[in-house]
């Protein structure tokens, strides 16, 4: 009998399954364990497996124990930044034959009001996914014009960027942007009465979100370290919902599978003979969600699943600058020092 641990059912699951179907699946890492949804469905359909599950979330644990109580000895879970992956997998490492990262926010994070996700809501702004050094209270009512120009021109891509930063100054000059419905009267007044196909304000608190949680630096971090720590044939599957997050995905794949067809100063010179050597994409393209997920699960829209094998057990030392995201990156940090 499958245990539904999860009401909200993880993207692409049969496409991250048959990921994997190369790889040693003696133990899985599960980077980001949100509801359990990837932990569950893998530990059914590779008996013989084990799993480590990570989440930064302390509020998941009450699904990871209930893996816990139906596998025993072949789950474990850590509440921990997946950024710190060396740490966690030091006693496993030897083991560990693939990686699955599902980024973005979890749909039960944006459910619970009380946290100030959701522009639905009208709770205090957090926006923290846990073991943050900011939350997004501190950052409206505090962060410079220049700055929060710059965070939602950059992490929300709004054209308006301007003029929202702006008016989020001008109120807060008058009162506290204390709750998530403050934002968004600030949002809505600088865009003014038009027409939008969808909210208004989606481009600016998920903006807020990335910034508050260093969500794109945690992502190349991670990746990073899993290349490097992947021993020969470990397979490493991302599933991403935004641009960006696939930008970086898709970069740091190539920058790793072969330096010659991606010229950089910031790349070590790879001999003619080791072409490849890093890392081999599993498929030229990413692989988006069928038309049939889309229409019964809509969060799936703007999913797309990126999967590579790790090749030989060479060190491969990546400079972030690579992927020429660098004021990106450094404006998270700024943040989260």
């Amino acid at each position: 009998m499958s245990l539904d641990v999860s009401p909200h059912y993880p993207v692409m699951l049969n496409e991250v399954i048959s990921s994997l179907n190369q790889g040693n699946k003696k133990t899985i890492v599960d980077c980001t364990f949100g509801c359990g949804g990837y932990s569950n469905k893998l530990l059914e359909a590779f008996p013989n497996c084990k799993i480590i599950a990570i989440d930064r979330d302390p509020s998941v644990k009450k699904f990871a124990d209930i893996l816990e109580k139906k596998f025993k000895k072949r789950f474990y879970f850590v509440n921990e930044k997946f950024s710190n992956l060396e740490s966690i997998i030091s006693e496993h490492k030897k083991d560990v034959g693939s990686f699955i990262f599902d980024f973005g926010i979890s749909s039960f994070q944006l459910d619970d009001y009380s946290r100030g996700f959701s522009f639905n809501s009208n709770a205090k702004l957090d926006m923290r996914m846990g073991k943050n050094k900011i939350s997004a209270y501190e950052l409206l009512n505090e962060a410079p014009i220049e700055d929060l120009n710059s965070v939602i021109k950059i992490f929300g891509e709004d054209k308006d960027h301007k003029k929202i930063a702006k008016e989020i100054v001008r109120t807060r000059y008058i009162k506290k942007i204390y709750s998530t419905q403050d934002l968004c009267d600030a949002i809505i007044k600088a865009k003014g009465n038009r027409y939008f196909k969808k909210n208004p304000c989606t481009k600016t608190f998920q903006a807020i979100r990335m910034i508050v949680n260093q969500e794109l630096s945690e992502i190349f971090n991670a990746l990073k370290k899993t290349i490097q720590l992947s021993s020969s044939n470990t397979i490493i599957t991302a599933v991403t919902f935004h641009s960006l997050e696939d930008r970086i995905v898709k970069k740091l794949f190539n920058v790793s599978r072969d330096s010659a067809q991606n010229p950089s100063r910031y790349i070590p010179t790879i001999h003619k003979d080791k072409k490849n050597t890093f890392l081999k994409k599993t498929s030229s393209k990413a692989t988006k969600p069928s038309e049939k997920e889309v229409i019964s699960n809509p969060r799936a829209r703007s999913a797309k699943l990126r999967s590579a094998m790790k090749m030989g057990n060479e060190l491969l030392e990546i400079d972030r600058r690579a992927l020429k995201m660098e004021k990106l990156f450094q404006l998270e940090e700024k943040y989260n020092v």
